[in-house]
């Protein structure tokens, strides 16, 4: 794999990253009482739900050109970082608890990533 898909399929996984933080923000900003459930339709007239779009638009586009040149037995275990970067991500941007043992399980994604790229 060289250098330019790998930066591709890290600009995937930020990107998924990121349409994963702002749809659940979206719900979180849009409901009439913090921690209520949202409406669907302020949801989608909301910029986050944008956001989300063009971000899950990007990395669709991305990653079908990943799959033309990379094996996929290559390239899809590195969207595994996902799992661990948006509970990471949801701790310290949405103030979300994450547990001692999802940080273990967060550990042994990131540790199983590098091991299938090596």
């Amino acid at each position: 794999m060289n250098i330019i898909t790998w930066l591709l399929l890290m600009l995937v996984v930020f990107l998924g990253t990121t349409a994963n933080l702002s749809l659940k923000y979206g719900l979180y900003i849009t409901s009439p009482t913090k921690g209520a459930s949202a409406s669907i339709r302020n949801l989608l007239f909301s910029r986050y739900f944008l956001i989300w779009f063009i971000c899950y638009t990007f990395m669709t586009i991305l990653w079908l050109y990943v799959l033309r040149t990379t094996p996929l037995s290559q390239a899809f275990p590195i969207l595994g970082l996902m799992y661990a970067l948006i509970p990471i991500a949801s701790h310290y941007l949405l103030k979300e608890q994450v547990l001692f043992s999802q940080w273990l399980g967060i550990s042994i994604i990131i540790t199983g990533v590098v091991m299938v790229v090596h």
